[in-house]
């Protein structure tokens, strides 16, 4: 694919250090704006008060380093324990002794209350406790995936020293479409890609994307790698220990919405003082009311405005710098994919929603379907780089 055809299919505007360009809307994309407001309509009162002006204060949470040895689960689940109350039913928990729905109920570790129906620990404190130190579940997990990228990339070396054989990307941009949790996808191949950049063989000088696609890559430059994966991997913990919040669809969204805006706050404040690397490296697109739905891509970010740049390329509605924003897919051509205008140099896309997976995933986590697409991330970009093809027609191309 040369760049023209590129450019001629995707039409996203001219990147620009935060500015904007007018596009027409793709059938795609106006179904996504029709269908963002009218979500954003129903549930825009309970997204304000997630993303109001309430800072999320943690400087206070211990950090500690992310090793077996040395991570516990934070906070801790309380140990079972026993309750007495008026209950007709044992929601979590065993029927100890009762006369006419009176008596004690034994609650499994975790819950609390009468009838075993109250969390001991909310959803929010347990998930930025998981993001101070996550719990040795995900830390298992990301050593066994580390294991496999580390393996993967020495056997393609000893068995092609002259890697990348068929594709040359020594001097690249990384485009990144929107897909929701399929960016795990996308992970798996930064975790191959960063594994050989070392040698000189891989170049990456600016990333863009939009939603997931753009969030990916601006956690992995601004936190690192395993930071970020290990975070992923955390609320998929999450979705386990409190299946409650995420027995629907709808529910799902909101959750991983909220705890992203959770997630948003803890790391532009955390890491106040790298956020300047990613200006001109990393460029988020958002869709802002001026007064149309128009592409931003936003290059610069502060402590003030950074909570707000990441969340607005991937959630429902955002304020970011005067204007109303929502999901970035829904203004960034028909792939979600917003180009590189300058043409500076050749750019490798990653089409998320080519990944085959249930469309279940885009807005729900199941722990061990991330892993499995992590590896699957990781198997397609040594194939790309051995042969310059993928087993998923299109997941990965070069323009």
């Amino acid at each position: 694919m040369d760049v023209e055809t590129a450019t001629a299919h995707l039409n996203p505007p001219e990147v620009k250090r935060n500015t904007s360009a007018k596009i027409s809307l793709s059938k795609r994309g106006l179904i996504m704006i029709i269908g963002v407001v009218a979500v954003a309509g129903c549930i825009c009162g309970t997204i304000i008060g997630a993303a109001g002006t309430r800072r999320i204060i943690v400087r206070d949470i211990p950090r500690k380093e992310t090793s077996v040895s040395s991570a516990p689960l934070t906070p801790p689940i309380p140990a079972a324990s026993s309750s007495t109350g008026f209950c007709w039913d044992c929601a979590n928990g065993k029927r100890d002794s009762w006369w006419w729905g009176w008596g004690a109920c034994e609650c499994e570790k975790g819950w609390g209350g009468s009838c075993c129906d109250v969390r001991d620990i909310s959803i929010d404190d347990r998930w930025l406790g998981f993001l101070a130190n996550p719990p040795q579940k995900s830390i298992t997990i990301a050593e066994t995936l580390e294991a496999k990228a580390q393996d993967l990339v020495t056997n393609l070396l000893v068995s092609n020293p002259s890697v990348p054989m068929s594709v040359d990307l020594r001097d690249i941009d990384v485009v990144v479409s929107g897909g929701g949790n399929y960016d795990a996808f996308y992970l798996g191949v930064q975790m191959v890609f960063s594994r050989i950049r070392p040698m000189s063989t891989i170049g990456i000088s600016r990333y863009a994307g939009t939603s997931a696609g753009g969030m990916m890559p601006f956690e992995v430059a601004l936190r690192g790698e395993r930071d970020t994966l290990l975070s992923h991997l955390s609320w998929g913990v999450i979705t386990e220990e409190y299946p409650e919040y995420f027995s629907n669809a709808v529910s799902a969204a909101y959750q991983q919405d909220h705890g992203w805006r959770l997630l948003a706050d803890f790391q532009a404040e955390r890491y106040s003082s790298e956020l300047s690397k990613l200006d001109d490296k990393v460029f988020l697109g958002t869709s802002c009311l001026k007064p149309w739905p128009t592409l931003v891509m936003i290059s610069e970010y502060e402590e003030e405005t950074a909570a707000a740049a990441f969340m607005s390329t991937g959630t429902f509605l955002q304020y970011y710098d005067g204007m109303v924003c929502s999901d970035g897919g829904a203004t960034a051509g028909p792939n979600m994919t917003p180009l590189f205008q300058d043409n500076l140099r050749d750019q490798l896309i990653v089409d998320l929603m080519k990944t085959g997976y249930p469309g279940s995933m885009v807005y729900s986590v199941d722990l061990d379907q991330y892993a499995e697409l992590i590896e699957v991330g990781m198997e397609e970009a040594v194939k790309f780089l051995k042969t310059g093809t993928t087993e998923r027609d299109g997941i990965i191309t070069l323009c």
